[in-house]
């Protein structure tokens, strides 16, 4: 088991429960939910990064954007800017836990400061649509070799229902859920909010419950997956064959044009069970606000 304590960071959007009715299910197995291992060589490994929270002991993920800039979500931030380390590897378990003192300095630099997103409520959980989940995080320490900004996609027709977005994370690999009884489960409303537990309701009551189980080990991975509806702030994938799940919060989506990726989104949440849909920030939307916080950071 990883030595993260993974943050459950894709917030439930849809009901979306097991579609077997065995006891024990394996909804998803394999990379960043069926996909590849990023190898350091790799054009994506050069702007995604780590976003590692020390005090909760939690990852995300973020894309490089400038020369000490990293893009991320909101929901990503910690407490406090010192709270936060950006990392610079694609296996960040091998890099954090490094006993060689040259290798920390390196590849896992200090946050200054961070900046959310101005329509960002952490307490407002009625919102389902424009959440304004992005946020820039301003490193110090010079650049480690090998790693450069991502550009960002110039072409906004690119953005259209069925076009294959390419996403990175270091998150989950593997969910796993158990049937579980919700009149006999202990603080099963406790459960559900952490993202122990995911349930159907009817009528107001908990049915179809299974107990959610997920494991990742730091690794970068990548997968692809299509544009299914497209609104102002956000983008949505179709997830149901490969996508993104927990840790890989902020990471990158990208569009392939002319061969090259182009950065347009930020991972933000999706289904409970990382099976069914994915839900991107729009950083295009936010490119005034970029620019601006960028200045101001700390």
């Amino acid at each position: 088991m990883c030595r993260f304590l993974i943050v459950f960071s894709l917030l439930v959007l849809t009901s979306c429960g097991p579609k077997s009715t065995s006891n024990r299910l394996i909804i998803k197995d394999s990379s960043i939910m069926n996909g590849t291992d990023v190898k350091a060589s790799d054009v994506i490994a050069s702007s995604t990064v780590g976003v590692f929270d020390a005090k909760n002991n939690a990852i995300c993920t973020g894309t490089l954007i400038s020369s000490n800039i990293v893009l991320t979500a909101a929901h990503c931030a910690p407490d406090r800017a010192s709270d936060m380390k950006i990392v610079f590897s694609n296996d960040l378990d091998d890099t954090m836990y490094s006993r060689e003192l040259d290798i920390l300095q390196e590849y896992v630099l200090p946050v200054t400061d961070f900046k959310v997103g101005p329509t960002w409520n952490p307490n407002n959980e009625t919102i389902e649509i424009d959440t304004g989940d992005i946020a820039l995080v301003k490193f110090k320490g010079n650049l480690p070799r090998g790693f450069k900004p991502a550009n960002f996609l110039a072409d906004v027709s690119a953005i259209k229902k069925g076009a294959i977005v390419t996403v990175a994370g270091f998150g989950v690999n593997l969910v796993k859920t158990t049937k579980i009884d919700p009149k006999t489960y202990r603080n099963l409303e406790e459960a559900i909010q952490y993202g122990e537990v995911f349930c159907d309701e009817e009528n107001g009551k908990k049915v179809n419950c299974f107990s959610i189980e997920s494991s990742g080990d730091g690794i970068l991975r990548t997968t692809t997956a299509p544009i299914a509806s497209i609104y102002k702030t956000e983008i949505r994938l179709d997830e149901r064959r490969a996508g993104t799940c927990n840790g890989d919060s902020g990471g990158p989506a990208f569009i392939q044009q002319n061969g090259q990726l182009y950065l347009f989104g930020v991972t933000s949440r999706g289904s409970a069970l990382c099976n069914e849909v994915g839900v991107y920030t729009n950083a295009l939307y936010y490119g005034s606000w970029i620019v601006e916080t960028s200045k101001i950071l700390k």
